[in-house]
């Protein structure tokens, strides 16, 4: 890879942007240090509900022929949390340093998806002038409900009718079609029951694999674990559970808080530490109740998607991805991703009928469902302007014509819906990496991803 090229990997990887923590400092380095030298000027737009430090970049290029659709080229500047930095062995153990290995470069954001942002703007600063006007979009909120990209699509800053170009990973195929996604929070409220004396507890803790939340398979579900085992164990005094960093993640690591006196009857594969004094602890059905509905709802998503070859059964997807207790009140974070032929009202119909089930059956505890996010699935039709551009300029750029379906959603689904003509596309895997220690990317699809937009901007 080109010097310069691997140095602007190298130092967007470095700049923090966790999706809870903002994307003012990376947006404001792309847009100071990599766009204006080339005379390229670039907006920073503040978030208009999440703070200043939540920030949209939006450069525009004219085009020579303006008489032609514009162009979109959007990537997401935010990561999800790098959970626990020890796990990343390949970067020593900071995820904000890049390691290159071979032909592969790791780091927090290599691949989900701050080098899809480095090829989109080297490609523009090489190709001078487009053929089209050219909007380059750098998003934030995309890991917490495509915040930004909802945003800037509302605003009506991008014109109706344009080509869109999102960025994900996605092994250089053009991704015709996503699942969308629906998240909801269960609080389950109940009487604490209190103890004679002060109890003392352990934390212990249950280790599972962290993957990404629209391919949960691949991941092991650490609550699902300790649920499980917790519930297979009627006699033990639990005060807490907490699990999980993100609802679209499969979590890697769930703690109970048990009276020590039984803590090691939870088994070998969890892993009992401190102490802790607590005057109360959970009533037995809490616990049952959590585990029915994840059990439930795995139950549901597996019945419940339509036929959609292109999509891996069950097409509907879910993930138990964030798990907490607060004094009276157990709260479980979880999202399911439907497929384009599944509506997100008939998803929201499902989830409350499991919720009524599981109230009439538990008359003792009180249960609140609540709506956090939602975001439509996309997908494009075979003959549009956009995906017969992403094929010819594919073959320019002497990548395989292929196209793709992804089980993740997208910002694409917002523009969808906003009145562009999306595609995806992206250098780097999207399965059984992102969302996870070690994520990486191929330089080589790096260097492709730039030859893909120059040829972009000269259709």
């Amino acid at each position: 890879m080109e010097p310069r090229l691997l140095e602007l990997c190298r130092k967007l990887i470095a700049i923090p942007s966790v999706t809870t923590e903002g994307t003012g400092e990376i947006a404001e380095f792309c847009a100071r240090e990599v766009l204006a030298p080339t005379g390229i000027a670039a907006r920073l737009i503040p978030s208009r509900c999440e703070g200043q430090s939540h920030v949209n970049l939006l450069a525009f290029v004219e085009g020579r022929e303006r008489n032609l659709a514009p162009l979109v080229l959007n990537t997401h500047l935010d990561t999800v949390p790098p959970g626990d930095s020890a796990l990343w062995v390949e970067c020593g153990g900071d995820p904000f340093t890049a390691a290159v290995k071979g032909e592969l470069i790791y780091g927090l954001g290599a691949a989900d998806t701050k080098l899809d942002f480095v090829a989109k703007a080297t490609a523009l600063i090489e190709t001078g002038r487009p053929r089209r006007d050219v909007y380059l979009v750098g998003t934030f909120g995309e890991e917490h409900g495509l915040v930004g990209a909802k945003e800037i699509a509302e605003s009506g800053a991008l014109p109706r009718g344009a080509l869109a170009f999102v960025g994900e990973p996605s092994r250089l195929q053009a991704i015709i079609a996503h699942k969308g996604l629906i998240a909801f929070e269960l609080a389950i409220r109940f009487e604490p029951v209190r103890s004679e004396g002060q109890l003392r507890m352990r934390r212990v803790t249950f280790i599972g694999r962290a993957a990404h939340s629209s391919t949960p398979a691949l991941g092991e579900n650490a609550i699902v674990k300790a649920l499980g085992v917790a519930v297979s164990h009627p006699g033990l005094r639990i005060a807490a559970i907490e699990g999980g960093d993100a609802v679209n993640k499969v979590p890697a690591r769930c703690e109970l808080l048990v009276a020590a006196e039984s803590a090691e009857a939870l088994g070998a594969d969890a892993v009992a530490a401190g102490v802790l004094v607590r005057p109360a602890y959970m009533p037995h059905g809490v616990l049952v109740s959590l585990y029915r509905f994840v059990e439930a709802l795995k139950d549901f998503a597996d019945r419940a998607g339509p036929p959609e070859p292109d999509f891996a059964a069950p097409t509907l997807s879910c993930n138990p991805g964030l798990v907490s207790t607060t004094g009276d009140t157990a709260t479980l974070g979880f999202e399911l991703r439907p497929p384009p032929g599944l509506s997100l009202d008939e998803v929201r119909h499902g989830v409350v009928a499991l919720v009524d089930s599981l109230r009439q059956a538990s008359p003792g505890l009180a249960f609140e469902l609540s709506e956090k996010r939602a975001n439509h699935g996309f997908r494009s039709a075979a003959a549009s302007e956009t995906v017969e551009m992403a094929m010819a300029a594919m073959a320019r750029a002497g990548i395989a014509l292929k196209t793709g379906v992804k089980s993740g959603c997208t910002e694409a689904g917002v523009y969808a819906s906003a009145g562009l003509a999306p595609v995806v596309f992206g250098p780097g895997p999207s399965t059984g990496v992102i969302h996870a220690p070690n994520e990486y990317n191929f330089l080589a699809e790096v260097e492709a991803a730039v030859r893909f937009y120059r040829a972009i901007l000269e259709s």
